[in-house]
């Protein structure tokens, strides 16, 4: 009832929408249908739906029904709109929630009818399966043994299944043990602990000494008091030291070399320990992390190694090792974008300016980050081509008459714009790229903006600016970043990164509207300006949004003592962790510091919201201020000496 009710206050139709047409009436009904359901008036809807037979987004008011009534409706309804509409996104939905429903009320006809392995992999629902089978009288133990060997815990409707199978004998001690190393291996110490008391004594003990190792690493590995020769023992000593170094790398590589010195250990041991030590060093900005990793010997397409070991030698500007960690790379990796532009900073380091120039030069054609780097190298202005991007008009008119494609757009205009969005990138599967960047061109016509955005994104069309980069919430934006004190072309590269301006958009997270704001931040911000905001609908509204998040945009730089690329960091991942990467003892250069950011989403946010941020400045300003003058080196953490 939440989505309906939600649906029915969004839907704020314009006055052209109730113009008297054919197709304005049936939005109207549309709307007032839901409006009927929302209130339990079904005797309404029913009449309402009739009227609007052969209207295109129909099947959407029979599903919300189904949602709303499956309880109450006879079970044919659903299993007619699964099998009419298998194509819609929503249907999955249904088919999850109507297995759910007959799971829990034990209808194991209905639900082993209705189940179909080949659509429903859901590992929840396949144990639905799996029960109803088995109270039908049919043999479903090797189906339970595959689904329970497994190093992680199995969803609470897996548990009755897998306990009968168990009580029953279906697990030996090979079978037992198998499980517990997959445990072991994923680090599932619960999981564990629940299968040690049905393992042998010899078998136990293993499982007792690896939960010491994983609870009190440190004085485990200090008093190692068995042998190390079995291939189970050292696995187990060498995942502990990498496990510690998450908390002391230097620690634990101590103790790793006083358990060399008085045991022989395998050199792949030793190997094993020193990349996985030194990838936590680096992300650490440990100096410890480069002559570590410098030892580890790579194996074949081990393409993190490769990059941190170029990383940690950044860090340290060791230009040498750049070149030469990056010069061992695999081909396919080394000739990218990014590891070029490091290669040609090496070179120039080092003196041979003339190679750098012929790699900076490559590059600078290119539209893109990198490209963007390379051209300050030079001086040189970006590569910034606006090509719009036109189709012709019958290939429009074909792709503007696909089924999927009329429904989606249908729901965008119904203000239904979470199914719209599910159905439209539907559509888009087993297009061409030709019917790709028409639709992207029709949906900015129709003023989805959003949508034309991620539906041009993978194609060639990457220099219509016009799709890819609009300038929405103009006036908006520009007050408020210009009332807090901070750049308005670099608020659009922080919403064009956080939403593609889907102003609706929520996170994995939680995270709210067209920046992204987290509800507790959003809060307390909205609070320090006096804004009335009570709930997350409030804070989705684009004037709310973008003043609170410009607000909250402002207080992350001054935190960040000026620096873009520290404040964008800070946005991304919070304050606390961009400021515990900066540099200790001297300023390091901006584009050496956004390469070495521990964590990947946010490494490629902040390339990505400075070059978008450089894009907007010339979209808004018909210039290219260079991003180097937004990358000045960062300074080293502040020390506040006697606490005060």
């Amino acid at each position: 009832m939440r989505l309906i009710r939600t649906i029915v206050l969004a839907l704020a139709f314009s006055s052209a929408a109730y113009a008297n047409t054919p197709l304005a009436v049936d939005r109207l009904r549309y709307h007032q249908a839901l409006t009927a359901l929302n209130e339990a008036r079904y005797g309404r809807f029913q009449h309402l739906y009739h009227e609007l037979n052969g209207y295109i987004a129909r099947p959407y008011l029979r599903y919300h029904y189904l949602m709303d009534r499956m309880r109450h409706d006879r079970p044919r309804a659903v299993a007619a709109f699964l099998a009419r509409y298998p194509q819609l996104p929503v249907t999955v939905k249904l088919r999850r929630a109507w297995l759910k429903f007959l799971a829990h009320r034990h209808d194991s006809k209905l639900l082993l009818a209705a189940y179909e392995p080949a659509l429903d992999s859901d590992v929840s629902l396949h144990c639905y399966d799996l029960a109803a089978r088995a109270r039908a009288g049919q043999d479903v133990a090797a189906s339970v043994r595959a689904l329970w060997l497994t190093g992680q815990s199995l969803p609470r409707s897996c548990r009755g299944l897998a306990a009968r199978w168990l009580h029953a004998g279906g697990a030996n001690q090979s079978l037992l043990w198998a499980r517990t190393k997959l445990a072991m291996r994923a680090g599932n110490a619960a999981l564990v602990r629940r299968l040690r008391p049905r393992l042998s004594p010899a078998h136990a003990l293993w499982v007792h000494r690896w939960l010491a190792l994983a609870a009190h690493p440190a004085r485990v590995l200090a008093h190692i008091d068995y042998p190390l020769t079995s291939r189970r023992a050292r696995h187990m000593v060498r995942a502990a030291v990498v496990s510690l170094g998450w908390r002391s790398p230097t620690l634990a590589m101590s103790l790793w070399q006083r358990l060399r010195a008085a045991r022989p250990l395998p050199g792949e041991d030793n190997n094993y320990v020193l990349r996985g030590l030194g990838l936590i060093a680096a992300a650490d900005h440990l100096p410890e992390a480069l002559p570590w990793l410098s030892a580890a010997v790579p194996r074949t397409n081990d393409g993190r190694l490769a990059r941190w070991r170029v990383r940690a030698a950044l860090r340290e500007r060791a230009w040498g090792d750049v070149l030469m960690f990056i010069d061992a790379m695999a081909p396919s990796l080394r000739h990218r974008q990014q590891w070029q532009y490091w290669r040609a900073r090496a070179l120039a380091a080092s003196g041979h300016a003339q190679a750098a120039q012929a790699i900076f030069t490559k590059l600078a054609g290119r539209f893109s980050y990198y490209g963007f780097l390379a051209a300050d190298r030079l001086g040189r202005p970006y590569h910034i081509p606006n090509v719009p991007l036109t189709e012709p008009a019958g290939l429009l008119r074909a792709v503007d008459r696909l089924p999927d494609i009329r429904m989606a757009h249908e729901l965008f205009r119904l203000h239904q714009h979470r199914e719209a969005r599910a159905l439209w990138f539907q559509a888009l599967r087993g297009l061409s790229e030709d019917q790709i960047e028409a639709a992207g061109l029709l949906a900015s016509q129709w003023g989805w903006r959003d949508c034309a955005i991620l539906t041009v994104a993978g194609t060639s069309a990457k220099h219509a600016l016009g799709i890819r980069f609009p300038l929405l919430y103009r006036p908006l934006i520009e007050a408020d970043a210009g009332r807090n004190g901070i750049d308005t072309a670099w608020v659009y590269g922080i919403i064009r990164q956080e939403s593609a301006f889907i102003f609706d958009a929520r996170s994995d997270v939680g995270a709210l509207g067209l920046m992204q704001l987290m509800p507790q931040t959003g809060f307390i911000t909205a609070r320090e300006i006096n804004l009335p905001i009570t709930g997350d609908r409030d804070l989705i509204d684009v004037a709310n949004n973008v003043d609170v998040g410009t607000h909250y945009l402002a207080d992350v730089l001054l935190r960040a003592r000026g620096e873009e690329p520290v404040a964008t960091a800070a946005y991304n991942a919070g304050p606390t962790a961009a400021i515990s990467w900066l540099p200790v003892r001297k300023p390091l250069p901006a584009d050496i510091w956004i390469e070495t950011i521990p964590y990947r989403q946010t490494r490629g946010y902040v390339k990505n919201v400075l070059a978008f941020t450089a894009i907007y400045d010339y979209l808004l300003n018909g210039r290219q201020d260079a991003l180097v003058t937004r990358m000045k080196p960062i300074p080293p953490a502040v020390v506040v000496a006697n606490g005060g």
